[in-house]
């Protein structure tokens, strides 16, 4: 294990991974709260939480395979970082509206798609095979645990500082973020392997194919079975996170939001 920490490659990705997840996480909390707060309507807070999970049904395995990993992880980081600055400064202009926030959580959201699996890519590419297992538990950790004790956050932080505040902040974190890959190195092998497949010509219908094989692979084989659960569970949960707001309010107000 202490040889792995040694490795700075991995230290700053595992870092990066952990502070773009605190990111995610609290801008989630914020923005679903702050949809209700601005519309009083639970069918906005309910779209927003939908316009939200809808870009995790996308699937960009072929294209991530084909992109540099350092330069993939940098910009989506400052992608983010510029979309989320958009709501704290249209707040101070006062032109802030709930159709721009439902507008910006979907983008943010794609944005992500291919930011985690690019550090996924890159994570048996600066550690040796013996001591991938741990790296891939620790990334695991810094993706659900970490997701699961800043969801809880996030609410505290709404009700003590606000959701705009939470904005500003998660606009530092994507920040720091990119600083932190920006200082991961990718073995020449494998840079040189990343440059040769972005030159290689990839259309649309490649895509198609290699997402429909995919698909196909996962729909005839056990792992549907565990689809439709995962399904099932993320729909309760997408109501769950819907409704909170509103029933938050209704209870009291934001403080209440902090323990739902």
């Amino acid at each position: 294990m202490k040889k792995l920490w040694k490795n700075k490659s991995f230290l700053f990705l595992f870092l990066g991974r952990l502070v773009t997840n605190i990111g995610d996480s609290l801008y989630y909390i914020a923005a679903m709260w702050l949809v209700y707060d601005l519309s009083k309507n639970l069918f906005y807070s309910g779209l927003a939480g939908f316009l939200t999970l809808l870009p995790m049904t996308l699937q960009f395995g072929p294209l991530i395979d084909r992109w540099p990993i350092k330069c993939t992880i940098v910009i989506t980081q400052i992608l983010q970082m510029i979309i989320i600055l958009v709501i704290p400064i249209t707040y101070f202009f006062d032109v802030l509206t709930v159709a721009l926030i439902l507008v910006i959580m979907p983008i943010s959201a794609f944005i992500e798609q291919f930011t985690y699996p690019s550090q996924s890519k890159a994570l048996p590419q600066i550690i040796e095979k013996e001591h991938l297992v741990k790296g891939s538990g620790l990334f695991s950790f810094a993706y659900q645990g970490v997701d699961m004790l800043f969801n809880a956050i996030g609410g505290i932080l709404v009700y003590l500082i606000g959701p705009i505040t939470i904005f500003l902040a998660d606009s530092i974190t994507f920040a720091i973020a990119a600083m932190l890959f920006s200082l991961v190195t990718i073995p020449q092998k494998h840079s040189l392997l990343s440059q040769q497949e972005t030159k290689l010509r990839y259309s649309f219908k490649q895509y198609r194919d290699e997402l429909k094989e995919g698909f196909s692979i996962v729909f005839h084989s056990l792992l549907s079975v565990f689809l439709l659960g995962s399904v099932v569970c993320n729909f309760a949960l997408g109501i769950s996170m819907a409704v909170l707001p509103s029933y938050s309010n209704d209870k009291g107000g934001v403080e209440i939001y902090v323990f739902c």
